[in-house]
């Protein structure tokens, strides 16, 4: 067998199951992809159309930050729903008991784990395309590079999100259980966790909390984004306590971060993985 017929033969299981995961999910994308749209539409174009007194900001920059409120919700919902079945369900349906054809379970799990980044890319996609093409409406061309930027920040927060995702899939009994704790986690657990750490120790910057990390996808569409630590939270002393809101990470700390989640979230996933076959 020469090298590439080999290679064929070793991503062939990876291939089949990445197109049998699009197959099967589709309709999700297609229904998170019209709420993303109508969502997009709702904030960027019709809250102008029908409140005269919202004016439309003047500079392309402010328009896009203003309207990426919804992109962090979307991401998180669709990240369980895509991910979360990734690892339990096959434990559910017992596929480890099939014998024939026999499947590298390694290989279904990243044939299933691209299938679900590849609708999250997309839905990410639509977002940020919807709105480009409201931003070149109302202001023309060209578009910032920063829009750019951003949508590239979002492309590793969403591979972050789904090894997140993954992660609890790989020891929790049911895909509709990881997706209520994951939900739970990433929207109310973190959020107080921050908010509590922030309190008590306002010095410590949130960087743990990948909610804050996704702050940076709005953040690097400001004019002046924050060049110094100093400009990258605010605070007010009362009564010899100090309150401090982090507004966001450095574009270094939360791809940083990013990476980290992503690389920590799937080792773990795999050794909890292989620790549950046996």
């Amino acid at each position: 067998m020469d090298p590439l017929q080999k290679l064929y033969h070793e991503i062939k299981p990876v291939v089949h199951t990445y197109v049998f995961e699009l197959k099967k999910q589709w309709k999700k994308f297609v229904a998170f992809s019209l709420i993303t749209v109508l969502l997009v539409l709702l904030s960027g174009y019709i809250i102008y159309s029908v409140r005269p007194q919202s004016r439309i900001p003047s500079d392309q920059l402010i328009y896009f930050s203003n309207n990426m409120g919804f992109i962090n919700f979307i991401l998180i919902f669709a990240s369980c729903f895509f991910f979360a079945g990734i690892i339990c369900t096959e434990f559910n349906k017992n596929t480890g008991a099939i014998l024939f054809p026999k499947i590298n379970k390694y290989k279904l799990i990243i044939g299933k784990f691209l299938g679900s980044y590849s609708f999250l890319m997309a839905i990410a996609f639509v977002y940020y395309s919807t709105l480009g093409i409201l931003g070149f409406y109302f202001y023309d061309l060209p578009i910032n590079y920063r829009y750019f930027q951003s949508f590239g920040i979002c492309l590793l927060y969403i591979l972050a999100l789904g090894s997140f995702v993954t992660l609890f899939s790989s020891f929790l009994k049911s895909e509709n259980i990881t997706i209520i704790v994951s939900i739970v986690i990433l929207i109310i657990a973190f959020s107080t966790v921050q908010q509590i750490i922030t309190l008590v120790i306002p010095e410590v910057e949130p960087l743990y909390s990948i909610q804050y990390v996704s702050n940076l996808l709005s953040s690097i569409l400001q004019l002046d984004f924050p060049k110094t630590l100093e400009e990258r939270y605010t605070e007010f002393t009362l009564q010899n306590f100090t309150f401090r809101t982090w507004l966001t990470p450095s574009i270094e700390g939360g791809i940083t971060v990013m990476l980290l989640y992503t690389v920590i979230c799937l080792l773990i996933a795999s050794i909890s993985f292989k620790r549950r076959q046996l």
